[in-house]
């Protein structure tokens, strides 16, 4: 027992002299800090135990502001990321429009410049607005209808060529019956001038992207290459809209005919913008060119049209001298006056 009590006093004993330290170390930093103690050997020893506190309260309070600094540095970082994004997005969006608007205004003028090229007809331009579900690639939807003057019948083209003809017209919109649907038959030509043969094309329903030129006769001048017109025949295609070129030919059954596949002027899968054929006239006809010239008798073709010109005034001249020296006879052979009498 003795043992234990002298092991404990001891013990107690540096606690108390610990506390007494602690409270007299906090004594001498309060105080200092305060000014209560002006001597220099309490300010220095005031100063060597406030340092190490001073330096980690710094320390720890340069963290503090580094971390929070940090913290509204990512805030803002995320915020501007977040900006940048939206305005990524949105100028995504812009680019995408401004490609449509773009193509738009390509096909609308390329429609536009057929229109001024194509002055026997009147044009309605359309755009396509969808396709009957029953027949996906044959019949298209337009947004053009009979209160813009569209009927049926009429044709629909592009600047490519022909597209097809109107076969419902409704009020605002009207559906047109495409070239390749296998139904359509239209009368055409052989464009080349050495050959001009008639036939029909139609849709072909084994290969509908590619129609044929059907009824023509096993000996007539078709080839591979061979641009395809409307003819004209029937009154619903005006003549020389392109349809197509060939692209091969063969044999019917029988044996007395042929018939050529065609290309298609016009991608029937990429249809946007099309045109109605409200109204047709017959293409003016091409400018008169003089024939060429044989070399050493050049003329010049304006002195020859006022020399013609002056012959004629000549020819007008001498007729009306032949008029009056008939008319200065018959009065004085008396026939005037008798008649004046009368």
């Amino acid at each position: 027992m003795s043992n234990k009590v002298r092991k404990e006093k001891p013990t107690g004993k540096k606690i108390i002299a610990l506390i007494v330290v602690f409270i007299s170390v906090f004594c001498c930093v309060f105080f200092a800090a305060r000014g209560k103690f002006n001597t220099t050997a309490t300010n220095g020893a005031a100063m060597m135990l406030v340092a190490p506190f001073q330096r980690a309260f710094s320390w720890a309070g340069s963290q503090l502001t580094f971390i929070k600094n940090s913290v509204t540095e990512i805030s803002n970082l995320h915020e501007q990321n977040k900006k940048l994004r939206e305005e990524v997005e949105l100028l995504r969006a812009q680019n995408l429009t401004a490609s449509e608007y773009a193509s738009e205004n390509q096909r609308l003028r390329n429609l536009l410049g057929y229109k001024q090229a194509a002055v026997q007809f009147d044009l309605v331009a359309a755009s396509v607005i969808g396709r009957e579900s029953a027949s996906w690639s044959s019949v298209i939807v337009i947004n053009r209808g009979t209160i813009d003057g569209v009927a049926n019948n009429m044709a629909v083209v592009t600047e490519l060529g022909l597209v097809g003809h109107v076969m419902e017209a409704g009020v605002n919109s009207a559906k047109v019956q495409l070239l390749i649907d296998p139904r359509s038959s239209v009368g055409t030509l052989i464009q080349r001038p050495e050959s001009r043969v008639a036939g029909i094309v139609e849709g072909d329903a084994k290969n509908p992207s590619h129609p044929r030129m059907v009824n023509i006769p096993k000996d007539s001048d078709v080839k591979v290459e061979d641009m395809v017109v409307t003819s004209g025949f029937g009154g619903v295609y005006p003549k020389g809209l392109v349809v197509g070129k060939i692209i091969d030919i063969h044999n019917e059954e029988g044996g007395l005919l042929q018939y050529g596949v065609i290309e298609t002027s016009v991608d029937f899968q990429k249809l946007e913008d099309v045109a109605v054929i409200v109204a047709s006239r017959e293409a003016p006809p091409e400018p008169i060119q003089p024939p060429p010239q044989t070399p050493g008798t050049e003329t010049d073709p304006h002195e020859t049209a006022e020399k013609l010109q002056q012959a004629q005034q000549q020819i007008l001249d001498a007729q009306q001298q032949v008029q009056d020296a008939q008319q200065q006879q018959l009065q004085q052979a008396g026939y005037v006056a008798e008649e004046g009498g009368q």
